[in-house]
């Protein structure tokens, strides 16, 4: 998954490029190509991210519900979340 984010990415952003150079660079597209690669790097580093495994959920002890590591509660029987 990792590679096709960061194929997608490096598409738009040569896409961007070879516009921006066709019609020639004012402020705005500028900052939209800016903000194509910001948003890209995101993308990419949330791909990394998922694709390693760290982003996992955890277990309610009480329901053995899927929670989020970091929620303080179970969204299904409310018990308690233990650290």
């Amino acid at each position: 998954m990792t590679a096709s984010v960061t194929v997608l990415v490096a598409a738009g952003v040569a896409l961007a490029l070879a516009l921006g150079l066709a019609r020639g660079f004012d402020v705005v597209a500028i900052i939209i190509l800016i903000l194509i690669v910001a948003v890209g790097g995101l993308g990419i580093a949330a791909a990394r991210r998922a694709g390693s495994g760290t982003v996992t959920p955890a277990t309610c002890e009480e329901c053995n519900g899927l929670i989020s590591p970091n929620a303080p509660y179970c969204k299904h029987c409310g018990a308690q979340a233990r650290a």
